[in-house]
């Protein structure tokens, strides 16, 4: 029989959790509160030793006032490609004047959403 393998990555998943409480000013004892579980569940999740229940994924989201995607984004490595393939897809038809605009405005989007969320993180 072979190993069941995760598709989720629950440390990225609890890391999002986290981030999106600190946001929420909440505190692992208010979100536990909210969502009806202890602290130390909160606490596990977020450090991803702990798989959660999709009732209980869902009910953090609406605690933090997030979507679930929102928190599970990163968290699915199929989605990466899934993004990729879709990007491909949008640029196949690009002239090069056009691809070259489109790669440009990404990259400084990226920096600017990298240094935005570094900025969110360090608050």
């Amino acid at each position: 029989m072979s190993e069941k393998k995760d598709y989720v990555d629950y440390s990225l998943l609890g890391q999002r959790v986290r981030r999106a409480r600190k946001k929420a000013k909440l505190t692992q004892a208010k979100l536990a509160e909210k969502v009806g579980v202890s602290i130390p569940t909160i606490s596990h999740i977020e450090t991803g030793t702990n798989k959660v229940s999709l009732e209980l994924f869902v009910s953090i989201a609406n605690a933090l006032n997030v979507t679930p995607d929102e928190l599970i984004l990163d968290s699915v490595p199929k989605l990466a490609s899934m993004y990729m393939q879709d990007l491909r897809e949008d640029l196949k038809d690009c002239t090069p004047a056009e691809y070259k605009i489109l790669t440009d405005m990404l990259s400084n989007m990226k920096m600017l959403l990298r240094r935005y969320s570094s900025h969110e993180q360090d608050q």
